[in-house]
């Protein structure tokens, strides 16, 4: 699957650019959704639950927080399948692929113009935006959906400095791609990322789901398997899922991707993650600057992996110090 950069282009270097966040591209979202439109024309089993609310909600994937650079225009006609009264059907339950039985709630035009109004002011850095969004997006689960508008609007929401910013764009995301805040919808996408064609999308999503408060420490867990995949891109679609979850225990994580990943796109994806992409507080990014430091005089490290060291220290200090260890040291010691 192609991704967006979800992260500085030019992270390297140290150029910034305005879209910074890594995530599925738009094309892969919707085609992953369309696959499980297609699949819930199976039969399904009266035993099974919904994912959510027989009702609303909805949400836009972002996917991958949060953790990227703004979507590929595609169109104001497309539409996000939602999740809302989804059931797994018998064969769906044996092959994974979720399915949808029950009838999509009435899309509400009124609700979607609130929510892509919100979503620009949120993108420009208005802070009471970003309290309604959190106050209000529950409701537009299965309401709303996915446009190139909105997508751009949570793209450029994720990539601001504002903590606040980018739980309303997770928030959003959530909304507009119907997927519900409860544990049925991590059952979901935890069968959906068993799905190549839907996991960089699902480990998104999850990732969105543990930093909004549903089983942060389950989340991870499913996340974290895929750390180990043969695949490099699939380990690269885990460490931006465990961005997006934020969570102290999935800092240790991302230290080792980056350091004994053998894949450098996966160590840049993780370097950048713990440096300013994702969910990680400042404070969280200050503790991991502590063993980054370290690794400065580490004859182990590549030279590859020692630039996005000192890009990864530049962007948690704000600090232009070159590539002087003793320089970081004494800015690490002066800062607690």
């Amino acid at each position: 699957m192609g991704f967006k950069p979800w992260r500085p282009q030019g992270f390297q270097s140290g150029t910034p650019n305005a879209d910074t966040y890594l995530k599925p591209e738009d094309e892969d979202v919707i085609r992953t959704l369309a696959e499980i439109e297609k699949a819930s024309s199976q039969t399904p089993s009266a035993t099974n639950r919904p994912i959510g609310p027989q009702r609303s909600g909805f949400f836009p994937t972002l996917p991958p927080a949060l953790f990227l650079a703004a979507a590929a225009a595609v169109g104001m006609a497309v539409f996000a399948m939602n999740f809302v009264g989804q059931h797994l059907s018998a064969s769906g339950k044996r092959s994974g692929r979720p399915s949808r039985v029950s009838r999509r709630p009435a899309f509400n035009s009124a609700m979607q113009a609130e929510a892509e109004a919100l979503l620009q002011r949120v993108a420009a850095g208005d802070s009471a935006a970003s309290d309604r969004v959190l106050a209000n997006s529950a409701s537009w689960t299965g309401k709303t959906q996915r446009t190139s508008n909105a997508v751009g609007w949570i793209t450029a929401s994720l990539n601001r400095p504002e903590m606040h910013a980018r739980e309303a764009a997770l928030e959003a995301e959530l909304a507009l791609d119907g997927v519900a805040k409860d544990a049925s919808s991590v059952k979901l996408l935890e069968q959906a990322a068993a799905i190549p064609s839907q996991r960089a999308w699902a480990l998104w999503m999850l990732g969105a789901l543990g930093n909004r408060g549903v089983d942060a420490v389950h989340t991870a867990k499913i996340i974290g398997a895929y750390l180990s995949d043969p695949a490099a891109e699939v380990r690269a679609s885990a460490v931006n899922g465990l961005a997006l979850v934020g969570t102290d225990e999935t800092i240790p994580m991302m230290l080792d991707r980056f350091r004994n990943d053998p894949s450098p796109v996966v160590q840049e994806r993780a370097a950048c993650a713990i440096a300013e992409a994702g969910m990680f507080t400042h404070e969280q990014r200050m503790r991991v600057a502590a063993t980054l430091v370290t690794w400065l005089d580490d004859s182990l490290i590549t030279p590859q992996q020692r630039a996005w060291t000192l890009q990864a220290l530049h962007d948690i200090s704000g600090q232009n110090l070159g590539a002087d260890s003793a320089a970081w040291r004494t800015w690490y010691e002066g800062a607690h």
